[in-house]
C-alpha cells in the first residue's frame, strides 16, 4: 500500500472514469436488482413498503453524513477501510431484516438494502463513477465522487484498464 493510497485528500480528488465495461456492469447489475425488487413492494403490505422507502431514505442521510465525515477529513480512513465499512453498514442492514426488530425487521431492512443498492449501482454507472457504489448518490448530491475502494467493480475495473493499456493512476 503506497503513502499516496492513505492520502486523505485523494478521497476527494476528480478522478478519472470507469471504464466503459465497468460502467455497463454497473448499470446491468443495478437494473437487474430494481426490476428484482420493484414487484416486491406491490405484494407486501403497505407498512413493510413505506418503512423499506423510509429506510433508503435513512441510508441516503447516512451515506451523506460518511461522505461528509471524510470530505472534511474528520476521521481519517483509507479507501479499503472506508470502503468495508460503508458496505458492512448495508450488509448489516440486510440482515438485520430478517430479524423481529421494530425498524428494520420483517423484511424492511432486507428490501430497502436491495433498493438501494440497485439505485446506487445504476446512478453510479450513469456518471461513471468509479470506486464504492454506495457512495454514488451523495456523490450525486454534493456533486464529487468518494473515492472509495469498491469490493467488486474496483478490482474489475483495473483489470480493465490493465486490459486496455490505460495507466492506473
Amino acid at each position: 500500500m503506497t503513502n499516496n493510497s492513505l492520502n486523505p485528500r485523494r478521497l476527494f480528488e476528480q478522478p478519472r472514469q470507469a471504464p466503459p465495461v465497468g460502467r455497463a456492469l454497473r448499470i446491468l447489475l443495478g437494473l437487474v436488482l430494481t426490476v428484482y425488487v420493484a414487484p416486491v413492494f406491490f405484494r407486501v403490505p403497505v407498512g413493510v413498503a413505506v418503512g423499506s422507502l423510509l429506510l433508503v431514505l435513512g441510508l441516503v442521510g447516512v451515506y451523506s453524513l460518511i461522505h461528509i465525515v471524510l470530505a472534511r477529513r474528520i476521521l481519517p480512513m483509507g479507501p479499503r477501510f472506508g470502503a468495508v465499512v460503508a458496505n458492512g453498514l448495508l450488509v448489516a442492514l440486510y440482515i438485520s431484516g430478517a430479524s423481529g426488530l421494530p425498524i428494520v425487521g420483517h423484511g424492511k431492512g432486507q428490501l430497502a438494502a436491495v433498493t438501494f443498492f440497485g439505485i446506487s449501482l445504476v446512478v453510479a454507472g450513469v456518471r461513471a463513477a468509479p470506486g464504492c457504489e454506495v457512495m454514488a448518490i451523495p456523490g450525486l448530491l454534493f456533486g464529487k465522487h468518494t473515492q472509495l475502494a469498491c469490493l467488486i467493480f474496483s478490482p474489475l475495473d483495473r483489470l480493465e484498464r490493465k486490459l486496455r493499456g490505460e495507466r492506473d493512476v
